[in-house]
């Protein structure tokens, strides 16, 4: 098999993510569709349950938006955003050893590839944290193009923390469903104004990468 571009490598995962969310919305798995009635109940196995669903949500489609509400709204607004902080970091965790373990299958990147990764790689890492399917592809080819963990996990907290603390908010306070989708909508603003900024900011001078080189090799 030929080692995969960038582009091509993106392409691959988004679709292989998006594969699976139709089988699981066409399965109807209950605890992926609607977790909230094995959450309700202020207990080890719920707090569990919730931070292992977002985990999962790098492999399988969990509606994390609602998981961090139920989270909220059971364990209250400072339990929920840590037990949603944990889960979100824990799913950009797997997300990111997988594509550090298919790291082989990625071609030598173009002088153009690697400085669009050494520009936006952490800022694409923060901004994405929110939005379905968009987190899970960013945190798979931060590991894949062997983005440094440190910095890596520093922007996948920065993200994460902020939907977390939202929607754990939106679920303490007895939010209705109209509710969340507002909040969520408000969360992906942010998301893309911090984007903006970031785009703005980085244009000032240049960054430190915070991808790891690649040692020679053949291609």
């Amino acid at each position: 098999m030929g080692r995969l571009r960038v582009w091509m490598l993106v392409t691959v995962v988004a679709a292989a993510l998006l594969t699976v969310f139709l089988i699981v919305e066409l399965a109807g798995v209950p605890l992926l569709t609607d977790p909230r009635p094995v959450l309700g109940t202020v207990s080890i196995a719920a707090a569990a349950i919730g931070v292992g669903l977002l985990v999962a949500d790098a492999v399988v489609p969990v509606p994390s938006s609602v998981v961090m509400v139920a989270l909220g709204a059971t364990f209250g607004l400072a339990t929920g955003a840590a037990l949603a902080l944990l889960g979100g970091l824990g799913g950009f965790a797997v997300g990111y050893v997988l594509g550090r373990r298919s790291r082989n299958l990625l071609a030598t990147g173009t002088p153009r590839s690697a400085g669009l990764v050494r520009r936006w790689g952490l800022l694409a890492v923060v901004v994405s944290r929110p939005l379905p399917l968009v987190a899970e592809t960013v945190a798979y080819t931060a590991g894949a193009l062997g983005m440094r963990p440190a910095a890596a996990f520093a922007a996948a907290a920065a993200g994460t923390a902020g939907p977390a603390v939202a929607f754990s908010y939106t679920g303490w306070r007895g939010a209705t469903t109209g509710d969340s989708l507002v909040v969520f909508g408000a969360v992906a603003v942010a998301a893309v104004v911090c984007w903006l900024l970031g785009r703005f900011m980085l244009r000032e001078g240049p960054t430190r990468s915070a991808v790891v080189p690649r040692p020679p090799g053949p291609a």
